[in-house]
């Protein structure tokens, strides 16, 4: 059983990482894939409110309330009935993507999250796997992107703000930490993925 977290600003190649992991082991019934927010169908519905719905003007505030909804609900519904089942669970985004993206990001009180985070009595992960690009490597891939989502058409400021973020998470929870160059290429990234894997959670 072990509880494994992927982090990373939008575009550091995090989640085709996770793709690649879901394919090497589908056939593991041992291990599921979660992510946040979206996964629930609590999460399906706050995504769209978060991520695409333009006419609804959130304050900052709501905005984190119902990203840590969404990572609540995701948790007691699916993290948490499969952990008590002795499985592996891999999760994209956590809370770790509220404290860099509201906390550091939007500028909100950290102590303020982090009480949320204590409140809710959220698990701290075993290991967390953090996909790391330098701003001009985000801003030349999210160019390529084409349309962007809420959370993607958010000023440059905001997305330097949440690299320092993640760096600052990096070293306060330095024993859970794995950092890895977001802008290395895919194949190899993997394997330092699996090779991560293997040695910390025998896997």
């Amino acid at each position: 059983m072990s509880f494994i977290t992927f982090e990373g600003i939008d575009c550091s190649g995090k989640t085709t990482q996770i793709d690649l992991l879901k394919k090497s082991f589908k056939n593991k019934n041992n291990i599921i894939f979660t992510s946040n927010p979206g996964e629930t169908h609590l999460g399906k519905e706050l995504r769209k409110i978060l991520l695409h719905r333009r006419d609804l003007k959130l304050s900052e505030i709501n905005e984190l309330f119902l990203f840590f909804t969404g990572i609540q609900d995701n948790y007691e519904k699916i993290i948490l009935p499969a952990l008590a089942q002795k499985k592996t669970v891999f999760c994209d985004r956590y809370y770790d993507s509220t404290i860099a993206y509201q906390g550091f990001g939007r500028g909100l009180d950290l102590k303020k999250i982090l009480k949320l985070v204590e409140v809710s009595a959220l698990p701290e992960p075993q290991l967390t796997v953090l996909f790391r690009i330098d701003f001009n490597i985000f801003l030349e891939r999210a160019n390529k992107k084409g349309k962007k989502d809420k959370m993607e058409s958010s000023k440059q400021q905001f997305y330097k703000d949440v690299i320092k973020g993640y760096d600052q998470l990096a070293k306060i929870y330095k024993n859970r930490y794995i950092v890895l160059d977001g802008s290395e290429p895919i194949e190899l990234l993997h394997r330092e993925v699996k090779e991560i894997l293997k040695d910390r959670i025998n896997i």
